[in-house]
């Protein structure tokens, strides 16, 4: 549990006190034993801050004590006798909290109906909808968190929702309804390999229904998008091990499932260019303009294949881009120096030379002839513009 989650515990329990009650304190359950020397919360009244001796303490008191402590705080050392003094108190006491909750959640009270519900599973923990009825209303929190743009609340009352189902598989690891409620969290925010992973497991416990056919789909929709993100990583493994047609391969496949991934377009196009098939590349290039990504890679490749097609100004134009998208990229300074030094134009080359020495002493690499920057260096002292 979080500082701040404790912090917010320690405040629900500031109107509870604790005391020692006689021996001979009664309840309905007369097999109860009285244990004097453990200390028994109790509700102050509103508007208080002690009990007043005249006015003695109500079972109402007593069991709203009880029910507070045994909601916040289930790892407290007589939780097990505070449990058992709610019962012989009150011996239905699970379903009315039950019904007490669902009033309270109705009318929009939803700390209190948390409350009720936290007390209930606390006594019975063998009631999976409890942990759901949970879930269902720190969600409902942390919605209203989202509408006022309270992200640090937001991701409070999510953590509880997720630590309240976890409290329930954990007695329930077969419960259908713990099983979808899990996985349909983790879906929603994103974390689609576990939801997936729980979501599965609830087909293999799950009544036949609506809820189970659209949860099926659901699951093969996400079994599809796990494969896809698999053959695109194969893909691109492929291609950084030179193997282009294999990589070309793969990806066609993954593009006519995933008209709208420009990665995949991209890595198509890249196996193409190395094919030395520059139309088809360039086509697929676009495609990831199309698609309304921009980044310098895109355009460089572009540049690549126009340039092979004999589109010189067109390849200049596409490395000017991309150099404002990235000025510190080598290789595009590099490419573009490289076309500026055919058309003679040596003083942006000059200017292009001295950036490119600031970003790397070193080297860079000019396609489609790599160049050793010194290499480059000399060109220009042989054309008379550097020393």
């Amino acid at each position: 549990m979080k500082d701040d989650d404790k912090k917010a515990y320690d405040l629900k329990l500031q109107d509870v006190v604790f005391i020692h009650l006689a021996q001979d304190f009664e309840t309905n359950n007369k097999e109860f034993r009285i244990n004097s020397e453990i200390p028994i919360p109790v509700q102050l009244q509103d508007g208080t801050n002690e009990i007043k001796g005249e006015e003695g303490i109500s079972i109402a008191m007593l069991a709203s004590g009880l029910i507070k402590v045994i909601a916040h705080k289930p790892e407290h050392d007589h939780i097990s006798y505070y449990i058992d003094f709610l019962l012989a108190l009150q011996p239905d006491v699970v379903h009315e909290l039950q019904l007490a909750g669902a009033s309270k959640a109705k009318t929009g009270d939803l700390d209190f109906a948390i409350e009720l519900y936290l007390a209930a599973v606390h006594i019975n923990p063998a009631i999976p909808e409890l942990y759901v009825n949970i879930a269902t209303l720190y969600a409902r929190h942390a919605k209203q968190a989202v509408d006022d743009e309270n992200n640090e609340l937001f991701d409070s009352y999510t953590r509880k929702q997720i630590a309240i189902l976890k409290e329930g598989l954990k007695a329930h690891p077969l419960s259908h309804l713990l099983l979808s409620e899990f996985g349909l969290l983790q879906l929603f925010l994103g974390n689609d390999e576990i939801a997936l992973e729980y979501l599965k497991k609830y087909l293999s416990y799950a009544p036949d229904g609506e809820k189970r056919q659209i949860i099926e789909e659901k699951v093969k929709e996400l079994q599809q998008q796990s494969q896809d993100e698999q053959t695109l990583q194969e893909a691109f493994d492929e291609m950084q091990l030179g193997n282009e047609q294999q990589a070309l391969n793969l990806i066609s496949e993954f593009c006519t499932r995933n008209e709208k991934n420009w990665s995949g377009w991209f890595i198509k196009g890249w196996a193409l260019r190395r094919l030395e098939r520059y139309e088809e590349a360039q086509q697929c290039f676009l495609t990831c303009l199309t698609l309304g990504e921009r980044n310098s890679d895109i355009y460089n490749e572009l540049s690549i294949c126009a340039l092979e097609l004999k589109e010189r100004e067109l390849a200049k134009d596409y490395l000017e881009i991309a150099l404002e998208m990235e000025e510190d990229n080598l290789t595009i300074l590099s490419n573009l120096a490289f076309l500026l030094l055919e058309d003679e134009l040596y003083n942006r080359v000059s200017h292009l030379l001295i950036k490119a020495k600031k970003i790397d002493e070193n080297e860079m690499f000019v396609v489609p002839n790599p160049l050793e920057i010194e290499e480059l260096e000399k060109l220009l002292i042989d054309f008379g513009i550097a020393n």
